[in-house]
């Protein structure tokens, strides 16, 4: 799989865990509400996430769009795993 190297300039969150948008990211205020993610508390708008994939069903890819309208959406997501439902948002 191809790498390609750089510098982040904006803030990033990372985590080796992955995450649920649906009822993991408040959709108004971006931050993470999953009390059991160690993201918890942290807010995910104009930052570049760092995470290993999503976690749950298509509904993932609806609460990205939310983000997106709500102008709370990460800067963005960089992934290990190819995860095609947040990409659909």
């Amino acid at each position: 799989m191809p790498t390609n190297e750089g510098t982040i300039t904006r803030d990033a969150l990372y985590s080796t865990v992955g995450i649920s948008f649906w009822g993991g990211i408040d959709p108004v205020t971006g931050t993470v509400i999953d009390r059991t993610h160690p993201l918890c508390g942290e807010c995910v708008s104009d930052k570049i996430l760092c995470i290993p994939g999503g976690r749950g069903s298509c509904t993932g890819s609806q609460v990205m769009l939310e983000l997106m309208l709500n102008g709370s959406a990460p800067r963005a997501i960089v992934m290990r795993d190819v995860d095609s439902i947040l990409c659909t948002g």
